[in-house]
């Protein structure tokens, strides 16, 4: 009985995150993010680089930051001898034109597959992305060797490899993408299409 009693008061001491997150976590330079945690106890915010205006923290919270490079938040919590730390990194688009990829696999519960052509649906939420982020162009990643349908904010193209497009320039980076090809004669639903789809989405800040 001492043993199951020392156990149990050895784990009630041990610290504890329940959730730590960063929204949205792709801003740009010097746009307002928000962390938000919840944690066994008090703790202390930090950051890489640093940012002097963290520290000592409630077991709750909320804090509004501005990163201006891209960021690493830590949120550590302690108890007696214990501690225990949790990371969130956020994002920062720093120059024009910087691409980001935005894809799914096949696997995903969007996926269809109907009159020969192979579609999904990847969002980019508002929760992750900062509105002022536009679209300047949308390509294909190096070794994708056929041509995409891509579909976002009402417009659509066809987007061939090595070829980008600007079909989308100007529209939020955030929304939904649908993005479908064409399978060729070697490929089937369900059998021998590609496992994921993929894109290159070129972006700026816009304030």
């Amino acid at each position: 009985m001492r043993a199951w009693l020392v156990l149990t008061a050895a784990l009630g001491c041990t610290p504890s995150i329940h959730a730590f997150r960063a929204a949205p976590n792709v801003v740009c330079s010097g746009g307002p993010t928000t962390l938000t945690w919840s944690a066994s106890s008090d703790g202390s915010l930090s950051a890489a680089p640093a940012d002097t205006t963290l520290g000592p923290v409630d077991a709750n919270g909320t804090r509004a930051v501005t990163p201006a490079v891209p960021t690493t938040y830590r949120l550590t919590v302690k108890r007696l001898s214990k501690s225990v730390s949790r990371d969130v990194v956020v994002e920062v688009l720093v120059s024009p034109g910087e691409a980001r990829q935005i894809g799914a696999s096949v696997a995903d519960p969007s996926t269809t597959c109907e009159a020969g052509t192979l579609a999904v649906t990847v969002s980019a939420p508002a929760s992750a992305w900062d509105p002022h982020i536009q679209v300047t162009s949308v390509g294909l990643p190096s070794g994708v060797n056929r041509t995409y349908r891509i579909e976002h904010g009402g417009r659509s193209a066809e987007v061939a490899p090595g070829a980008p497009s600007a079909a989308f320039a100007g529209l939020p980076v955030q929304g939904d993408w649908r993005l479908s090809t064409a399978l060729v004669a070697a490929e089937a639903c369900g059998r021998n299409v590609p496992r994921s789809l993929i894109i290159d989405v070129a972006s700026k800040c816009a304030r």
